[in-house]
């Protein structure tokens, strides 16, 4: 093992280490949950009208549907130019990862916040669409990275990822459709899950 497989190894462990550190405080009901997702909501305020506009409109392109039929073409761009490894590698990385969630979601079993100001169902730990939408965003700049040759490109490229996931993680949580610790724990879960994954190459 290399040092900068074992490097990417700690890294997603100790992602899922702190991951597994707000699941249990969440299932235990720890008071320090409740100040971080009170926190987390004050940096959301005020709510204003277009505002739930235009992040309705974010929350919705980080649907899980959305990334999902998002992954399905970016798999068939790749098997068209015939990279079947690198089509099986984002398949595996989205698809089961999200497993992964679902699995998580209906053994925590944890309510969503009241007063949403979007009807949206199932529970709420960990954040699908931080999931799914980071994992995405991780996967293109994992394809796009190696063909940036530019010291210049590949910030806007670090730039652009981490903005989107952001803003979809602002999204769920002022639109109360999550907790902060849920979206947290959402890019937690997928920070470990692509870390993990990119061991084995892209």
């Amino acid at each position: 093992m290399t040092i900068h497989t074992k490097k990417k190894l700690l890294a997603g462990l100790a992602c899922w280490l702190v991951f597994t550190g707000i699941l249990v405080a969440v299932v235990t009901g720890q008071g320090w949950v409740r100040e971080f997702d009170r926190i987390g909501y004050a940096i959301t305020h005020p709510v204003r009208p277009w505002k739930t506009g235009l992040l309705n409109i974010i929350t919705t392109c980080g649907d899980p549907f959305v990334i999902d039929i998002l992954t399905f073409f970016l798999v068939l761009l790749l098997v068209y130019k015939r990279r079947f490894r690198q089509a099986l590698w984002v398949d595996a990385i989205q698809y089961v990862g999200y497993l992964l969630v679902i699995g998580i979601k209906y053994s925590v079993l944890r309510v969503r916040p009241i007063h949403r100001l979007v009807n949206v169902g199932g529970y709420s730990f960990p954040s699908g669409h931080t999931f799914a939408t980071s994992i995405f965003m991780l996967t293109i700049l994992s394809l796009v990275w190696p063909v940036l040759k530019k010291r210049w490109q590949r910030y806007l490229l670090v730039i652009a990822v981490i903005s989107v996931i952001a803003l979809v993680m602002l999204s769920r949580v002022y639109l109360r459709a999550h907790f902060p610790t849920d979206v947290t724990a959402g890019l937690l879960l997928a920070l470990g899950w692509w870390f993990l994954f990119i061991i084995f190459g892209v």
